[in-house]
C-alpha cells in the first residue's frame, strides 16, 4: 500500500507465532532485505511481531544474566553451608543438569521458547537447590560419623531421599495438572516444569551421590600425598 504521492509505502507480512529467538532473526532479515532493496529509502520495521521480538529478546538476555547471578549466589551459599569451596562447586552440577536436560526435552518435543518457558528455569532452580541442600548436608553429617562415603550415601537416601521423593511427587503432579489445559503455552509450561522437577530428583539420586563419592576419594588421595 502506498500514499497518493507514492512517497511512502507499506508492506505487510503475515506469519504464525514462532519462537521468540526465531522471530527476532526474521525481523532482522526482513530489515536487512528491504534496506538492500531500497538503499535510498528510510526503512522502518513496525508491528506486533517486531515489538514482541524485541521484548522477548530483552527478556532472554536479562534471564541469562539472572541465571548467572543465581548460580553464583547459590555457589557462594553452598560454600558457606558445606564449608568447602570444591564441594560447593560440585553441588552446582545437580542443580544445573535438570535445566539443561529440560531444555533438551523442549528441543526434542518442539516446544517453543516463550514467556511461560522462561519461568521454568527459575522455578526448577529453587526446587533443585532445596533438594540438593538437604542431600549434601545430611551426607556430610553421616560421613562425619561413619567416614564411609557409600554408607553415608545409603543413609542419606534412606532418610532425606524419602522426603525429597514425596515432595517431588507432589510438586510434579501439581504442575502436570496444567497439561489438562487447552492452551498450548500452559500445557507446555506444566509438562516441562513437571519433567524438570522429576529430573532434579533423579540428579540428586544418581549424579550427586556419584560426585560425592568421587570427591571423598580425591580428598583421601590428597591427604595421603
Amino acid at each position: 500500500m502506498t500514499d497518493s504521492q507514492f512517497s511512502q509505502a507499506r508492506v505487510t507480512h503475515k506469519m504464525p507465532f514462532v519462537d521468540a529467538v526465531k522471530g527476532q532473526h526474521l525481523v532482522e532479515r526482513l530489515e536487512r532485505y528491504y534496506k538492500e532493496m531500497f538503499a535510498d529509502a528510510e526503512v522502518t520495521v513496525t508491528g506486533i511481531m517486531p515489538l514482541l521480538a524485541r521484548v522477548f529478546g530483552a527478556a532472554v538476555e536479562s534471564m541469562g544474566i539472572s541465571y548467572l547471578i543465581a548460580f553464583a549466589s547459590i555457589g557462594v551459599m553452598m560454600n558457606l553451608l558445606l564449608g568447602s569451596i570444591r564441594l560447593g562447586l560440585i553441588s552446582i552440577v545437580p542443580n544445573l543438569s535438570p535445566i539443561v536436560l529440560a531444555m533438551a526435552v523442549m528441543v526434542v518435543a518442539g516446544v517453543p521458547f516463550d514467556m511461560f518457558m522462561m519461568l521454568v528455569g527459575s522455578i526448577v532452580i529453587g526446587l533443585a537447590v532445596d533438594d540438593t541442600i538437604h542431600f549434601m548436608h545430611n551426607f556430610r553429617r553421616y560421613y562425619n560419623v561413619s567416614h564411609d562415603a557409600k554408607e553415608a550415601v545409603r543413609h542419606t537416601l534412606l532418610t532425606t531421599g524419602r522426603a525429597i521423593t514425596v515432595t517431588t511427587i507432589v510438586l510434579s503432579l501439581g504442575f502436570f495438572v496444567y497439561m489438562f489445559a487447552t492452551m498450548n503455552s500452559v500445557f507446555n509450561f506444566g509438562m516441562i516444569t513437571g519433567i524438570a522437577i522429576v529430573l532434579a530428583l533423579i540428579a540428586d539420586f544418581f549424579v550427586a551421590p556419584a560426585l560425592m563419592v568421587l570427591f571423598v576419594k580425591s580428598q583421601k588421595k590428597e591427604e595421603e600425598i
